[in-house]
C-alpha cells in the first residue's frame, strides 16, 4: 500500500496531472463567487476552508506542482503575447509570496500527444509489473482494492487525463501544451506552478527537503507531510492571485471551465485514491492557513526550514512541531514464519488509517467518517509488514501502532472491532482486548489491544497468525 502511495506522491511532485487540465485550486469558484479582485482582507482558517468546502465538499482537481523559474525565464517557441503574461504573473507571485527566483527554467512546448508520451516514459517506466504486484497485494490486504486491481492502467489514465503541462524538476524545464490556449485557467494554474518555481529554489526539494525516491522509500509520512505543505503554500498563493491579480475575464472563464469540466478516470478511481490525491491541496490548505494564521509568510517559510513530520501533524496544526512521531518496531519474524518471505513494509500514518476505516473497498464496510477521523486520531507512531509465502501463495499482514496514550488505543480497538464485523463477520472470539474473525477457510484476522499499542494480524493462515502474535506480544511493554 505504501509504496502505492509513494510512486504516487513522487509522480505528483513532479508533475501534478491529476483529474484535471492543470487549472486551479480548489477554492477558486467559492472565491470567484464569494471575493472581489482587490479585495484587501486577509481570509482566515475559519472563513477561507468554509468556503473551499461548500465550493467543492467531496472533490477537487488538482493543481500543478514544484518548479523552479526566473522573472525573465529562456523561451522556447512560445508566442510572445502568451510568454508577456507568464512574466507578468510570475512577477505578481513574486510580490505575493515575497521569494525571490534565483536560476532560470526553461518552457518548452509540446503536443498533447507528446506530453502524454513523454509523461508515460519518464513516470512510470520504472514501475515494474512486480512493484505493480506488491501496491496491489498490500493494498487489498488492507481492504482498500480488489486483490486483482488493474493499478498500473488506473495511474496511467489519471495521469495523462486532460493534462496542461509539467514541471520537470531533473531537467528545470517546464513543459506546455502547444494546442492549448493561455486562459483563466491556465493563468491561475501558472500562478501555482511559480510558487513552487520559488519554493524549489528557495527552500531545495531534493536537497534541503530531502524530497527524493530513497528518502520517501523509508519515511512516507515525512513525505506526505512535506508534500503537503508545498501543495497548502502554493494553493494559498493561487488564491492570493486570485484574489489581487486576476482579472474579471480570468474569473469568467475559470467559472466556465468548472461548470464543463469532466474527469471520467479521477471519478470513476477507488474513492479512497481520489481522497489520497486530494489531501496534499485541502488538508495541505488547512494545515499552511493554520501557520499563516499565525505569522503570515514568516511562519510558512519557518515550516520549509523545519517541515512537518506526519500526516498527523497535517491533520492536527496543534500538534505541529512538538508531536513527532513515536518509535515503533517488530520482532524478527522469519524464525516463527516457515516459508515466508518479507515481502512488503512500511509506515501507514493517520490519513491511511482513516482511509482503511472510512473509504475501504467496499461500501458495507466502511465506518462514519466522523467515527474513523476519531479512531486514526491520537496516532503516535506505527510500522507494518506483508510476509508472502511463494510456494502457496500464503500472505501474511502485520501491523503495530503505538498510540499517544491508553484511551487513544482504546478508542481505535473499538472502532476497529465493529469494522471487523461489518468485513469479516461476527467474530469467533471477543474481549476487551482481543477479536479474532475466521476470513477464509484457513485464514484469521485477530486484533489485540496491549496498554496504548494495537497489533492487527491478517493472514491465510491460522497457525502463522497465531506464531506472529506471540513474537509480537514479545516486544510490547508490559505495565
Amino acid at each position: 500500500m505504501m509504496r502505492t502511495r509513494r510512486n504516487i506522491f513522487v509522480t505528483l511532485v513532479l508533475i501534478g496531472l491529476i483529474a484535471c487540465l492543470g487549472i486551479g485550486t480548489l477554492a477558486t469558484v467559492a472565491l470567484i463567487t464569494l471575493r472581489a479582485v482587490n479585495t484587501p482582507s486577509i481570509p482566515t482558517v475559519e472563513t477561507l476552508s468554509q468556503e473551499i468546502t461548500r465550493a467543492f465538499p467531496t472533490q477537487r482537481p488538482p493543481s500543478r506542482l514544484p518548479t523552479a523559474e526566473t522573472t525573465t525565464p529562456t523561451m522556447v517557441s512560445l508566442p510572445p503575447d502568451i510568454a508577456a503574461q507568464m512574466d507578468e504573473i510570475e512577477q505578481q507571485v513574486i510580490r505575493i509570496r515575497g521569494l525571490q527566483p534565483r536560476t532560470p527554467l526553461r518552457r518548452e512546448l509540446l503536443t498533447t500527444g507528446q506530453l502524454h508520451q513523454k509523461v508515460i516514459d519518464d513516470f512510470l517506466k520504472d514501475y515494474t509489473p512486480a512493484e505493480v504486484e506488491k501496491d496491489v497485494t498490500t493494498l487489498s490486504l488492507f481492504g482498500l482494492l480488489p486483490r486483482n486491481f488493474d493499478l498500473y492502467t488506473l495511474l496511467r489514465d489519471l495521469y495523462t487525463e486532460q493534462i496542461a503541462g509539467f514541471y520537470d524538476d531533473d531537467t528545470k524545464t517546464m513543459y506546455v501544451i502547444q494546442d492549448e490556449a493561455f486562459r483563466g485557467p491556465q493563468r491561475s494554474t501558472y500562478a501555482h506552478e511559480y510558487t513552487h518555481a520559488l519554493q524549489d529554489q528557495t527552500f531545495d526539494f531534493k536537497g534541503g527537503l530531502k524530497m527524493t525516491d530513497e528518502v520517501c522509500d523509508q519515511q512516507s509520512e515525512y513525505c506526505a507531510a512535506v508534500q503537503s505543505l508545498i501543495e497548502g503554500d502554493a494553493s494559498l498563493t493561487e488564491q492570493f492571485w486570485l484574489l489581487n491579480a486576476a482579472t474579471p475575464e480570468d474569473r469568467k472563464q475559470i467559472q466556465e471551465f468548472y461548470q464543463n469540466y469532466q474527469s471520467p478516470v479521477f471519478d470513476t478511481t477507488p474513492e479512497f485514491l481520489q481522497q489520497d490525491f486530494l489531501f496534499p491541496y485541502r488538508q495541505g490548505l488547512d494545515f499552511v492557513l493554520d501557520l499563516y494564521q499565525k505569522g503570515r509568510w514568516d511562519a510558512i517559510n519557518a515550516a520549509f526550514k523545519h517541515p512537518p513530520l506526519s500526516t498527523e501533524q497535517i491533520l492536527h496544526p496543534e500538534k505541529y512541531p512538538s508531536d513527532a512521531p513515536l518509535e515503533v518496531n517488530v520482532p524478527d519474524l522469519s524464525p516463527v514464519l516457515t516459508g515466508y518471505e518479507l515481502y512488503d513494509e512500511g509506515e501507514i500514518g493517520e490519513w491511511y488509517l482513516y482511509l482503511i476505516l472510512a473509504y475501504a473497498e467496499k461500501q458495507a464496510w466502511r465506518l462514519n467518517e466522523n467515527i474513523a477521523a476519531q479512531a486514526a486520531a491520537g496516532w503516535g507512531g506505527d510500522v507494518y509488514q506483508v510476509w508472502r509465502n511463494p510456494q502457496n501463495e500464503g500472505t501474511l499482514l502485520l501491523v503495530n501502532i503505538r498510540w499517544d496514550s491508553e484511551n487513544d488505543a482504546k478508542e481505535f480497538y473499538n472502532a476497529f472491532r465493529q469494522y471487523g464485523i461489518q468485513r469479516w463477520g461476527q467474530p469467533l472470539s471477543t474481549a476487551t482486548t482481543t477479536s479474532r474473525w475466521q476470513v477464509s477457510t484457513a485464514g484469521q484476522s485477530i486484533l489485540i489491544r496491549e496498554n496504548s499499542y494495537t497489533i492487527w494480524i491478517l493472514g491465510s493462515d491460522a497457525k502463522a497468525v497465531t506464531d506472529a502474535l506471540e513474537a509480537f506480544q514479545t516486544l510490547i511493554p508490559q505495565p
